[in-house]
């Protein structure tokens, strides 16, 4: 066995002996320590069930950290099961290779952690973390899901709490968490030659972009006004609209359409004009 970090109760160090834990009840009282690091859980929790934008955005983005603190630990403590590739972790599978498909299964599985039975044993900020550890050891190979010595059963949601609209936002969430090129291609049903007609640029210079990562300063504004035009009208279209959307031409615009504006390098025009005609305090 790898020896423990000397990071004292540092959440790594937690972490580190939770993933060793022979039982949940056990995983959680290494967690105990720590709990303030999984305060923003607790929070945001209850109006994330209830369906507001916001809180599911705390709950994605707190979530994929906690994933990824956790397969960092992981990596220490068992290189053999958890490896570092590149940019990203992959995961043995049980055709003995290295994939980050698994780690985009614990990405999702935020949209079911509210409602584990492990919650209703160890509350919304313990239990959170010993979710997050259980999954990743049902992945491990020659390891044992953690094992509670008797079920707490169903755990009582908020008052208000709406399953279907929670999830289908979690959905949506885990999308923004894309790269934006690629968030905005999907969005707008983009090829990178439109793409490149949008910003003023060849095919193969967004090619470009996308095997770097990196965008040129000149263009990002406009990506990240595309990208904010696009999230907004995804959640208040209803599926599939978006894109049919951006190409009718409207009065609103001068009787172009959005990707027109785009083109025109209006974008800021545009993102401007379709957040004034939205109320932002209501989702989809």
């Amino acid at each position: 066995m790898p020896s423990r970090p000397t990071i004292g109760l540092s959440p790594r160090g937690a972490l580190f002996d939770a993933l060793e834990a022979s039982t949940a009840g056990e995983c959680a009282k290494h967690l105990e320590p720590v709990a303030l690091r999984f305060h923003m859980f607790a929070e945001a929790m209850p109006n994330a069930l209830r369906g507001e934008w916001g809180a599911v955005t705390v709950l994605v983005t707190g979530w994929h950290g906690l994933v990824i603190d956790v397969l960092e630990t992981a990596s220490a403590a068992m290189p053999d099961l958890v490896h570092r590739l590149d940019d990203h972790f992959g995961i043995l599978t049980a055709s003995k290779v290295f994939s980050p498909d698994p780690v985009s299964y614990l990405d999702h599985l935020i949209s079911e952690a509210p409602f584990s039975p492990l919650l209703a044993c160890f509350g919304e900020e313990v239990g959170i973390g010993v979710v997050a550890i259980h999954a990743l050891r049902e992945l491990l190979p020659g390891h044992r899901p953690l094992q509670l010595e008797t079920s707490c059963g169903w755990r009582d949601l908020p008052e208000g709490a709406d399953r279907i609209r929670y999830q289908r936002l979690v959905d949506m969430a885990l999308r923004s968490l894309e790269p934006p090129l690629a968030r905005v291609r999907e969005l707008f049903n983009l090829t990178n030659a439109d793409l490149g007609a949008l910003f003023g640029v060849t095919r193969q210079a967004v090619d470009q972009w996308d095997q770097t990562g990196d965008v040129p300063s000149a263009r990002s504004q406009k990506l990240l006004d595309l990208l904010a035009v696009g999230e907004l009208l995804n959640r208040k279209l209803k599926p599939g609209r978006l894109p049919l959307v951006a190409r009718k031409p409207a009065a609103d615009y001068g009787g172009i359409t959005m990707l027109d504006m785009v083109r025109a390098d209006r974008s800021t025009e545009l993102r401007e004009l379709t957040e004034r005609a939205f109320d932002w305090s209501v989702t989809a």
